[in-house]
């Protein structure tokens, strides 16, 4: 069944994963397509290649789709790149779906961005949709559905009302982190409450090129949750060397994962509060949050340091 969203592919040098996961677009057959590409990197020369690649790939577009290209000339990095392709995405769009160019999608992604768009179109208490769910192997939900403080970037789908909230710089962070009640998502747990602050100060201090926990936190300050379904949707294809934020091996919970094909969404509405057992099993099983978790992220601190081990890390395992 086509999807009835436009989608936002947001591609960069992979030209392997950017065909696998443009042929599930494909077969979806959104009415509007959006592609957002960054430029290749001078200290890269392989980029030039690799990025050109990549743009060719829509070239197969063969259904009837409007096609709106932003292809970089120069490189933003993921920060900048991402923020501003969404920007783009959504002051032409006033809902739809975004995929990186590592997130396979089963056809029941689309189905399910759809159905609940349009059922959360109004509610301002839901912020996103996401297509994944990492703990389904140890969390089995009854419902088809339910609601979370999570967002978690393998596929998901939002509103302009939504998205207009978002500030890749997190100004009001500073402010916001000195005065507890003004995140009342922020866990009450000493350990994570520090992990988050930390994942925050970062973001905000670009101390890591990411986009999405400043997501994160434009839900937690608009006290917004995520639709999250019970089946997991979708699969990371982009685990090496290569990817930006995913370059170990497959971790435990990618090997136990599945994906579903099909998914029941139902014609009830699921109740609108967050789900702590999730949020448990997701900071347990994928964040990991712990003491070393914590003392890694603060390497971050120091970028080249960092940058120096991350290179070292990578060579180990690709031996």
């Amino acid at each position: 069944m086509a999807t009835q969203n436009a989608v936002l592919l947001l591609v960069f040098n992979r030209p392997d994963v950017t065909e696998q996961v443009f042929q599930a677009v494909r077969e979806a057959r959104p009415p509007r397509l959006y592609i957002a590409a960054d430029g290749p990197r001078p200290s890269r020369p392989d980029d030039q290649d690799t990025t050109a690649q990549v743009r060719e790939v829509f070239a197969q577009v063969d259904w009837p789709c409007q096609v709106h290209t932003r292809f970089l000339e120069e490189n933003l990095g993921c920060r900048n790149a991402v923020s501003s392709a969404i920007d783009w995405f959504f002051s032409h769009e006033e809902q739809g779906i975004v995929l990186e160019d590592d997130v396979l999608p089963s056809p029941a992604f689309f189905e399910f961005c759809d159905t609940m768009l349009e059922r959360y179109k109004p509610d301002e208490r839901v912020f996103s949709v996401v297509g994944n769910n990492l703990v389904e192997p140890w969390y089995k939900h009854p419902e088809s559905y339910f609601f979370s403080k999570v967002f978690f970037v393998w596929g998901w789908a939002s509103w302009r009302r939504a998205w207009q909230h978002y500030d890749v710089n997190m100004a009001r962070w500073p402010t916001t982190k000195k005065k507890h009640n003004l995140l009342p998502f922020m866990p009450k747990h000493r350990l994570h409450a520090g992990y988050w602050k930390l994942v925050f100060d970062l973001a905000y201090k670009n101390q890591i090129s990411t986009w999405d926990h400043q997501w994160t936190y434009t839900h937690w300050e608009n006290q917004a949750l995520c639709v999250t379904p019970s089946q997991n949707l979708v699969r990371n294809i982009g685990f090496g060397v290569d990817a930006t934020h995913t370059s170990g091996s497959d971790p435990e919970y990618i090997k136990r994962l599945q994906v579903a094909s099909q998914i029941n969404t139902g014609n009830t509405t699921a109740a609108v509060t967050d789900n702590v057992q999730y949020y448990e099993y997701m900071s347990q099983r994928v964040l990991g949050i712990s003491v070393l978790t914590w003392i890694r992220l603060s390497l971050r601190r120091f970028p080249k340091f960092f940058s120096q081990l991350k290179k070292i890390s990578n060579k180990l395992r690709a031996a």
